[in-house]
C-alpha cells in the first residue's frame, strides 16, 4: 500500500501546475544550457533529454532487479496456472478432483511467489517515477519558453508545441522516443548481464573439467 501512496503523491505533483512549474524551472538551471540549443531545436532537445532520463531510470531498474528470479518466478507461475486450468478441466470433465485439490493446497504459496514478484518490479518503478515527474515538469517549462513553437511530424508538417495542457505536445513527443529507447536500453544492459553470466559459467565448466 504504501507504494500506491508514493505513487498517488508523484501524480499530485505532476498535475499541480504550479508545483510543476517551480520543479521545471529548478532543472531548468541544469538541462537547458545542456541540451536546450536556446530553444531553437526542441524536438532535438526532449529527444536528448529523453534518452538522458531513459538511461539512468532504466540502468537503476536493472541493477535493482533480479532478472534471472524473476523470470523463474512468471514461469513458475505460468506453468502452475496452466496445471491448475487442466486439473479443473479433468475434474469437470471426469469427477476427479484429487490433482485440483492438491493444486489449490499450494495455491497460497504461488500467490505469495506472485506478489514477490510484484514488488520486485514495483520497487525500482518508484526511483524511475520520481525521475519522470521532474522531466515531465523541466519538459513543460521548457516548451512554454522555447523560440521555435512549430515542429514538422511525420503526421502534421507544422505541428505547435504548447504547455497549456496536461497531454501535451511535449509530453507526447516524450512517450513518443521513450517507447524505442527504453527497449534498446534495456536490452543493452541485459546483453551485457547476461554475457557476463554467460562467462562465468563457461569458467566455472573449465575449471571442473581441469580438474
Amino acid at each position: 500500500m504504501s507504494w500506491m501512496f508514493i505513487f498517488l503523491f508523484m501524480m499530485i505533483i505532476l498535475l499541480n501546475g504550479n508545483t510543476r512549474a517551480v520543479l521545471g524551472s529548478a532543472i531548468s538551471v541544469a538541462l537547458n544550457p545542456l541540451i536546450g540549443f536556446a530553444g531553437t531545436s526542441p524536438v532535438w532537445t526532449i529527444f536528448l533529454g529523453t534518452l538522458i532520463i531513459v538511461t539512468i531510470s532504466q540502468t537503476i531498474r536493472h541493477f535493482m532487479t533480479d532478472w534471472v528470479k524473476l523470470a523463474k518466478g512468471q514461469n513458475l507461475m505460468k506453468a502452475f496456472n496452466k496445471e491448475l486450468s487442466e486439473a479443473r478441466k479433468e475434474a469437470r470433465e471426469t469427477g476427479r478432483d484429487n490433482r485440483m485439490k492438491k493444486l489449490m493446497e499450494i495455491q497460497p504459496q504461488m500467490m505469495q511467489n506472485q506478489m514477490d514478484i510484484q514488488g520486485m518490479t514495483m520497487k525500482p518503478s518508484i526511483f524511475t517515477m520520481i525521475f519522470f515527474i521532474a522531466f515531465i515538469s523541466w519538459v513543460y517549462s521548457f516548451v512554454a519558453v522555447a523560440a521555435v513553437d512549430t515542429v514538422a511530424t511525420p503526421w502534421n508538417p507544422a505541428w505547435k508545441l504548447e504547455a497549456r495542457s496536461l497531454f501535451s505536445s511535449g509530453l507526447l513527443l516524450y512517450i513518443l522516443f521513450t517507447i524505442p529507447l527504453s527497449q534498446m536500453v534495456v536490452n543493452i544492459w541485459k546483453y551485457i548481464s547476461f554475457n557476463k553470466r554467460l562467462r562465468a559459467l563457461d569458467a566455472e565448466e573449465t575449471v571442473e573439467v581441469a580438474l
